[in-house]
């Protein structure tokens, strides 16, 4: 960790002189929202209410110091609701003198509303460990951070492919933030996750997550995995692969010595795509409207709908037209997100050699053209290295990849 620390330097915070040095992948509770509303334990803050009052002589003389009502005073002393918001907090504590991090493991709840968004939250919020690189893969896969136009705050969404992807998010959650309150929902056959506090989406994206569709904003990998340690890069390209990954074994015939044999023609790929229009010409845009005829339509579970067609049959189709077609050429070829690219440099890094090929363009209802690029692991080093130092973390991709392995009398 003193290794990530002396990286990120530079990206320290100092609070106010009483506190430590806040380090930039940590979220304390006097770092959220003014508004937020926190509960603390016990008769906690009457006593603090009635040391101020020791302090200011009076109730009303403590109410101008620290900015608080007689009202919200007296109902604190009088019928503690234990609840108070981060502001008045700060402000309290101040004035007595007490510094913040006393509070780290006196706050029992995050409230909204009349639920506790969060039960017993572990301040300060840790995300330099494993499931906090693990919850950023995630959001950088099938998660989304997303604005809530209604009250103009960051919320997350998780839908993973099945129980075990969604059972690993949950717990990963509630392993650096505390017992979160996490809504179920069931939309077109794919079961989704809401959390519906704007803590955890704040926190998730000031370590780099990104907000808003991916596809479009083409984000680069989060910088707390960036630049963090191996254990961190690991968990976060797991997360990936766990969500975004497959295993092909192709079964293949060859003569040898005269004897029939098989093989596996085996890899694994790690898919993501990218919107294009917004790099499109009016030319290149004339192209590819040449081509839509030639797609073939598909409808998701979702309810979506999308067509696509492979960028080499694309490519033939354009040249039987004997169009000048070396600039769309080399954007489809050519263009990938640049978090792809970023994953597929961190796997080198790792000793996992990897190709990155464009395979697929794609035009949705509302006519945003993308491109599905993929990284490709092959050869029995890559793959070894790969089931080695990463692996899959769900059971059926694991034991998928290890009987493959076997097969082939690789392990």
């Amino acid at each position: 960790m003193l290794k990530l620390y002396n990286t990120l330097s530079r990206k320290k915070e100092i609070f106010r002189p009483k506190e430590k040095l806040i380090l930039p992948w940590e979220i304390n509770w006097y770092q959220l929202r003014d508004n937020e509303i926190l509960g603390l334990k016990g008769n906690l803050l009457r006593e603090l209410i009635n040391l101020g009052v020791k302090k200011a002589g009076s109730l009303s003389q403590l109410s101008k110091s620290i900015e608080m009502s007689n009202g919200q005073l007296w109902f604190a002393l009088n019928k503690p609701p234990k609840l108070v918001s981060v502001r008045k907090l700060k402000r309290l504590a101040f004035y007595l003198g007490i510094k913040y991090n006393y509070f780290n493991n006196k706050i029992s709840e995050i409230r909204k509303g009349k639920v506790a968004s969060i039960k017993n939250p572990k301040f300060p919020f840790n995300l330099a460990v494993p499931e906090g690189a693990a919850l950023l893969g995630n959001i950088a896969s099938d998660g989304c951070i997303y604005i809530d136009k209604n009250e103009g705050v960051k919320r997350v969404t998780y839908s993973g492919g099945d129980r075990e992807n969604l059972k690993n998010f949950n717990d990963n959650i509630n392993k650096i933030f505390g017992k979160v309150y996490i809504r179920e929902a069931k939309i077109r056959n794919n079961i989704y996750l809401r959390i519906g506090s704007s803590v955890i989406a704040e926190s998730l994206c000031k370590v780099g997550a990104p907000a808003g569709n991916k596809a479009e904003l083409d984000p680069e990998i989060p910088w707390l995995v960036k630049k963090g340690l191996e254990e961190l890069k690991i968990a976060y390209l797991r997360a990936i692969f766990d969500d975004e990954g497959c295993i092909a074994g192709k079964m293949a015939n060859f003569f040898a010595n005269s004897f029939k044999k098989k093989r596996y023609d085996l890899y694994i790929n790690l898919s993501r795509a990218i919107h294009i229009n917004k790099y499109l010409n009016e030319n290149q845009k004339r192209l590819l409207k040449e081509i839509e005829p030639y797609m073939i339509k598909k409808q998701f579970p979702t309810g979506h709908k999308r067509r696509s067609i492979e960028i080499r049959k694309a490519i033939r189709i354009l040249k039987a037209a004997k169009e000048n077609i070396s600039s769309i050429k080399k954007l489809l070829l050519e263009t990938a997100p640049k978090i792809l690219k970023e994953e597929s440099e961190m796997l080198i890094a790792l000793g996992i050699e990897n190709t990155i090929r464009n395979s697929k363009l794609s035009l949705t209802d509302k006519g945003t053209y993308s491109i599905t690029s993929e990284v490709r692991i092959q050869r029995r080093k890559n793959i070894l290295n790969f089931y080695r130092k990463i692996n899959f973390g769900l059971s059926n991709k694991k034991e998928r990849l290890k009987n493959l392995l076997l097969n082939k009398k690789w392990i």
